[in-house]
Parts: structure tokens; sequence; C-alpha cells
């Protein structure tokens, strides 16, 4: 069903990166459509170009699409004004627009202004200050000792699972020892001593889950223990006892990164009855609160696709965990994932399955839209320090440094540049063009169009005779 055309408007861009005082209103267009670089497109506000005009409904969720991908692109926002504008008069609403803006400093203008605009500080990427544990109360001086700083953390995606009481990712640590050091990967966690000072707990590899003796209080019998080896989890709940505390009923698992037993209360795990759009049966809802594993068929994913997964209580995960191909061991899964060691997420931005396979495999990456301590988005080279077991970030990328011909990036805006600059292959609009081509240029610029013809006919007056 088509919505009323009076819930329909568009969206005046104003730009005012030439204005030259406080009282003149910037260039006014309208807002026509996202081209497939993410780049914006706008058009003039004539009634004859209403057809390329994106339009917008308050009851849909396209502008905050649109927003995402605006501010994306630009990265000082604040030079520039959105505001909404009815469809189905155009002109004389963006003239009404631009007499508004001419007087923006009366406040009865400022009223109005606000009604009609677009606020970006709805859209702009907010600092996470919600973490669990405040990041004032951390005496990060106590990460020297292992080698590590605060920004290293941050810039591996490891900080946010800490400050939320979650184990990092395997980190290469330096631990010192007489007048030598040590080298070696751990999951890294903050905890609380008796008095509630934050302090760091060290989860060190062991080469084999220790099964062989009482954990907790509690002694694994021979089938127990071939069913943690075989699953990575007990399968049922258990009563442990832990040192100098009270008993309680747990699920156990196995760390898959670090072979480490790890308990979870029962009465902190809530299992809901419905699970990505199945309602489970009382038979399969019962079996998951007593730990065994579950197949639940059906299930919906968040772009809408179905899905069939078994169900488990993972006590590592602190939940339920998704097991997609129960034909694999749980060793089978353990290596697959001491294989991959890039981090899923990296300064706010989600990796691809495919980008961090290319990481694993010592390939260069160039990742746009991150997002800086600040809030502000940024783009960089990466590659993974495989010593630190950490990514690193590049301004210009590291392969050049190599001299081996090949340089590997994702970015498809500069396969003309890497052809050119490292492959001694030309591109026929540039192959004349002798200074470094910038990011995504395909064609000349205008000097560097005029050099060409000059040296053309320079070439051509020295062939007189």
């Amino acid at each position: 069903m088509e919505s009323n055309n009076n819930d329909n408007y568009v969206l005046v861009l104003e730009d005012r990166t030439e204005v030259k005082n406080e009282k003149e209103a910037g260039k006014l267009s309208v807002v026509s459509g996202i081209d497939d670089k993410g780049n914006l497109k706008t058009t003039e506000a004539l009634a004859a170009n209403q057809a390329a005009f994106l339009k917008f409904n308050n009851k849909d969720g396209l502008l905050k699409n649109f927003m995402t991908n605006f501010l994306k692109q630009f990265n000082k926002p604040t030079h520039f004004g959105l505001y909404r504008v009815v469809a189905d008069n155009v002109e004389q609403g963006v003239d009404n627009l631009r007499t508004l803006l001419q007087s923006r400093e009366k406040s009865e203008t400022q009223e109005q202004l606000a009604k009609m605009g677009v606020p970006f500080e709805d859209y702009l990427p907010q600092q996470k200050n919600t973490t669990a544990i405040n990041p004032e109360n951390v005496d990060w001086k106590m990460l020297d000792s292992l080698g590590l700083s605060r920004e290293q953390l941050e810039q591996g995606g490891e900080l946010d699972k800490m400050l939320n009481w979650q184990k990092s990712n395997l980190i290469t640590i330096a631990v010192p020892v007489g007048n030598t050091t040590i080298y070696t990967d751990a999951r890294l966690a903050f905890r609380t001593d008796g008095e509630g000072n934050i302090g760091l707990a060290i989860h060190p590899i062991r080469k084999e889950p220790q099964l062989d003796f009482p954990y907790m209080g509690y002694k694994f019998s021979p089938e127990e223990k071939e069913l943690l080896l075989a699953t990575g989890n007990l399968g049922k709940t258990i009563e442990v006892t832990p040192k100098n505390g009270e008993p309680f009923s747990a699920y156990v698992s196995i760390d898959p990164q670090t072979n480490e037993l790890v308990a979870l209360r029962a009465d902190r795990v809530i299992i809901p009855q419905e699970i990505k759009g199945v309602k489970l049966s009382d038979e399969q809802y019962k079996e998951l609160v007593e730990g065994k594993a579950v197949k639940v068929e059906g299930m919906t994913a968040k772009s809408g696709k179905s899905f069939d997964a078994t169900l488990q209580v993972n006590a590592e995960k602190k939940g339920i965990e998704f097991i997609f191909d129960n034909s694999r061991s749980f060793r089978e899964r353990q290596q697959q994932t001491e294989r991959q060691g890039a981090p899923h997420k990296l300064c706010g931005l989600e990796l691809s399955d495919k980008q961090r396979e290319a990481l694993d495999s010592d390939r260069t990456l160039y990742l746009k839209n991150m997002i800086d301590k600040e809030g502000n988005f940024f783009n960089a080279y990466v590659r993974m320090d495989k010593e630190q077991n950490r990514p690193r970030f590049y301004k210009w990328n590291p392969d050049k440094k190599q001299n081996t011909g090949k340089v590997e990036t994702v970015a498809e805006e500069h396969k003309t540049q890497v052809a050119v600059n490292n492959h001694g292959k030309t591109n026929e609009a540039t192959k004349h063009v002798k200074e470094p081509l910038k990011t995504g240029q395909t064609q000349p610029t205008a000097v560097q169009q005029q050099k060409q013809d000059e040296n053309k006919q320079k070439k051509s007056r020295g062939h007189k005779m």
C-alpha cells in the first residue's frame, strides 16, 4: 500500500564549505541518491528533476541507512546541513529554506530550522562509556610487565571484551624470568580481589585439559572425560566447590583456545523458551537446561534465511552455543579456532570471514570506516603481526617495502593505482602520468592532462626535419 504523498519528503543539502560569512546561506541541492561507491549524489531543486529526487517517509527506515552512508563519506559533517522539505513542492520549499538560513541568527528562525533539520548527532558513532568496568579504575601500568599497553589491547579489539568481564583472545605476552624473557600466548581478563581492586588474570595455554585431577573438588569419570574431549562440553550440570567458597551447580566446558576447564554457575544461565523464531518443545527445553546437546531446525538468521544447528550450554561462552557442523569433533573445531587469529571486530568494523581469512594468511588489507577512540572514521592498511598476535595499522602499504612486485589489497578503487605503481602495468588514460596516482584515480587530473599534452607537443616538434 502506497503512503500518502504528504508523508513524503526530500532532503535538501546545504553545503557551507565555500560561504564567506555566517549570514550567507550555503549552496542548496536536493539529495538524489548514493552511488555504488557510497558517494552522495545531488541535483538542482527544480520541479523538472522530481523523478530524480530520493524520497523519504517517516514510516520507513531509509533515513537511517542513508545517514550511515552520509556520515561515512563526510569527514567534517558540521560543514553541511540536511533539511526536510515536502516532496510535492520542492522549489517553493527550498526558497523558504534559503530565506530562513539567511536569518538563522534569530531565535524564532532557529526553532523553525530545528524542526526541519536532521540532527547529525543522532547518527554519529557514540563513544562507548557503558562498559561494566570503568577504565579510570584500572591501573594500566600492570600491563607493562607483560610487554603490553592499553593501546595494544584497544587496537586488537580486545579491550571492550576485558572491560565487560570477558576474556581476551590469545595475546602474546612477555614474561620476565631472571635475566631472560619468555614469550608465550595467553588469554587475559580483569578480575577483582576481596577488596574490590581490579587485577589481571592470566590464562596460559595448557598442552591438554587437566582431567585426571579433581576440578573444584569434583573428579571426572572415564565417560565424562571422553565426552569433554569429544565435544568440549560436559553435557550435564555437576556440583563444584571453589576454594574458600560455597558449592554450586555448574556447567563445565573446555576453553578451546587454552585447554583450561571453565565452570559456569547454572543459576546464572537464562535459557529462553523461543530461540531464533523457534519455540522449543518441553523436551528440548528440559534437555538444554540439563546441559545436553539439542538439535533445533528451522531457526531464522538476521538475514532472514532459515538454518538448523545443534544448541548446547557452553560454560566458556557463558551461554548457549550454536554448533553448525556436529560431525566435526571438538578437537577439529578447536584447531580451526587456533588458526583464526584475526579479530571478528576491528575498531568498530565487523570483519567478514573472507577478510579474517586474508589477515590470517599474512595478506595486507585496506580497510575503510574504522572508528578511532575519539569516534572519528579512518581508513588504514592492516596486517597481522604474527609474533604479537595482533593487527598493525599502516598509513602506507607495508608490502611495498618488500620489493616483491606483488601487493595484496581488498580496496577495489586501488586496483589502477596498484597496477601502475607496483606491477609496471599501464592504464591508457594515465600511462603518461609520472607522479603516483591518488586513491581511486583512473583518469589524469587537469594539470596532469596539460603536462601530457605539452610533452606530446615537445616530442612532435623534436621530430621535425
